[in-house]
């Protein structure tokens, strides 16, 4: 005997695919990248001594001038822990806005009036993933190009001799090959954002005009689906404004790298 499923039934199946695969996405990003990048190192370098191989590396490469395992290793790790991490949170990604989709939605077209409430207060609730999610996406891409910026965020809060002598060599203006290697690379890695940030700027206005023109294509009649699809076109440009703050800031930081780095050395942070 075949058994036949009505529209609804397969749609609603499909939203909990997407629900499981985002549930799924989420956990691989919290607990995949340490992993693979541990097996990568087969074990030599973890989240758990990564700080103290940074430290012990950049002490030696700052005070001798030469690169030894201790750094390599550790930017090595850092990069695969960023590449795994920004592939999983692309996915995440597209995952959520399958899934957002999906709820919003079932909350226009629902019959009922209960379910319509329901699957709007989840399409509330999660509204915010999709941006932490991007946000992870940008700050890994970030990451994986320059891990050498991004794993310094490892040393010591304390002063050492190697932070101070960088930090002696940007103040007087006369960086030494290793000074100026920590200058380009983190130029490099604001130089990454900035272009992160402009095609991310670009996608959320295209997507906005986009649900415009799906809106202006339903028929009036469907006022519900017209109604989601003009509240997300309002709502999507909201990200904006702090996205340009965001470039303009790492924009201003590549364009004068050395009193960046010098703020990063006195506890500035990133």
């Amino acid at each position: 005997m075949s058994v036949t499923y009505s529209g609804p039934v397969v749609s609603r199946r499909r939203t909990a695919f997407w629900g499981l695969a985002t549930a799924t996405l989420i956990a691989a990003v919290i607990a995949a990248p340490g992993a693979v990048a541990a097996w990568s190192s087969a074990g030599h370098v973890v989240t758990s001594n990564l700080g103290a191989h940074v430290q012990a590396g950049f002490e030696q490469w700052v005070l001798t001038g030469t690169s030894g395992a201790e750094l390599s290793d550790a930017v090595a790790f850092w990069a695969v822990f960023h590449v795994v991490k920004a592939v999983l949170a692309i996915a995440l990604l597209s995952a959520l806005v399958v899934f957002g989709c999906r709820v919003w939605s079932h909350a226009a077209r629902s019959p009922s009036g209960g379910a319509r409430v329901g699957w709007g207060a989840l399409g509330v609730l999660g509204a915010g993933l999709p941006v932490l999610a991007l946000l992870v996406v940008l700050a890994n891409i970030q990451g994986a190009v320059s891990p050498l910026s991004s794993v310094l965020t490892f040393l010591p809060g304390d002063a050492t001799p190697a932070v101070a002598q960088v930090q002696a060599q940007l103040a007087a203006g006369t960086p030494d090959a290793v000074t100026a290697a920590l200058l380009h690379d983190f130029r490099t890695y604001h130089a990454v954002l900035v272009t992160c940030l402009a095609v991310t700027i670009l996608g959320v206005i295209a997507t906005s005009i986009a649900l415009l023109v799906r809106r202006a294509r339903r028929p009036r009649e469907d006022r519900r689906t017209r109604g989601v699809l003009l509240a997300g076109a309002l709502l999507v440009p909201a990200l904006l404004p702090p996205l340009g703050l965001l470039l303009l800031a790492n924009l201003s930081t590549t364009a004068d790298t050395a009193p960046a780095l010098a703020a990063f050395f006195a506890g500035g942070g990133l």
